[in-house]
């Protein structure tokens, strides 16, 4: 694992940051960084308790997972979720405390077995599942026509994002 120095104008501090790669997901609750790279389609769920410090953060493929299938819970929306939910709360996360931010969801290219707008359908599964749990969606940047990474404080629930062909940075 990668250790990087996030520099402040008050104090230099030392985090971890852990990759979350395309179809997985990360529970921590040791204050780690956890980052998502290339977010065009994707969605980014990033579930946060930071009363007790503890976050989860998935890098979701497709919305819906058919059954029969066997992989991974983080390739789904619609899977991703509550196996976040579960594994948080294990951990010490209050499940009445926990919010929701997405990002990602963007109309940048055509999937031909599933069609364009499979981004816009990824982010309608997001929050209709968020919905079903009672988890709320605090804040979203999701859509358009350009890819996002993402870089998560799960201790602060603070999300910076980064979006392609821009210089922005946008925090959550």
């Amino acid at each position: 694992m990668k250790t990087f120095d996030f520099g402040s104008d008050t104090e230099e501090r030392t985090r971890e940051r852990r990759l979350v790669g395309v179809s997985g997901y990360e529970v921590r609750d040791d204050g780690e960084t956890l980052v998502a790279y290339g977010l065009g389609a994707c969605v980014a769920i990033a579930l946060s308790d930071t009363d007790a410090g503890v976050g989860a953060l998935a890098h979701t493929l497709l919305p819906r997972q058919d059954t029969g299938l066997d992989a991974s819970s983080g390739k789904y929306v619609d899977a991703a979720i509550p196996a976040m939910l579960r594994e948080m709360v294990e951990a010490g996360a209050g499940y009445s405390s926990i919010e929701a931010r997405l990002v990602g969801g963007a109309d940048i290219f055509e999937l031909k077995p599933l069609g364009r707008g499979i981004g816009r359908k990824n982010v309608v599964v997001a929050r209709e599942e968020l919905a079903r749990l009672d988890v709320p969606v605090v804040a979203e940047a999701t859509g358009g026509e350009h890819g996002r990474t993402v870089d998560f404080d799960v201790a602060s629930g603070r999300l910076e994002i980064t979006t392609a062909h821009t210089d922005e940075v946008r925090v959550l």
